[in-house]
């Protein structure tokens, strides 16, 4: 099963939040996911939109099951943060209502960025139930910190 293919330009224009991000330039939701690569053991670093709803962090991939996913699927950890500051989170993923949920969320907070809007376009519906159909396309995980 391969990995998701990022829409066209996503990789490209990722890099000007990635080299700011790696600056430690702050930049609203947007942080550093560093996760260990699955087959090769390396660090691997992508920018991601974290969502904070109910108390709790949210990271939703809106791209489907892309490489980032498939490293934290295998380690069940990762770092975020931006500079030379990162925190290590453990990461579990959801289903059921709580997804639903937190994907309609994700959906009306960050709907207003050209790649979410798009990812989310071919989702039908509006409202928690809506997203039935395509919940399975866009992986949700909770954020727990560790110390």
């Amino acid at each position: 099963m391969n990995a998701a293919a990022l829409p066209a330009g996503v990789e490209r224009v990722s890099r000007i939040p990635y080299r700011l991000l790696s600056w430690g330039v702050p930049m609203g939701p947007l942080t550093l996911l560093r996760t260990q690569g699955r087959r090769s053991g390396l660090p691997r670093t992508v920018p991601v939109v974290t969502l904070r709803h109910a108390d709790l962090d949210w990271l939703v991939s809106p791209f489907g099951v892309t490489q980032w996913v498939r490293n934290i699927r295998a380690n069940g950890r990762a770092e975020l943060g931006r500079g030379h500051r990162f925190r290590t989170v453990g990461i579990v993923e959801v289903d059921g209502e709580t997804k639903l949920d937190v994907l309609y969320r994700y959906r009306r907070a960050f709907g207003f960025i050209p790649f979410v809007r798009q990812a989310f376009d071919a989702t039908p519906g509006d409202g928690p139930s809506g997203f039935l159909a395509e919940a399975d396309c866009h992986p949700v995980f909770l954020l727990q910190s560790r110390g």
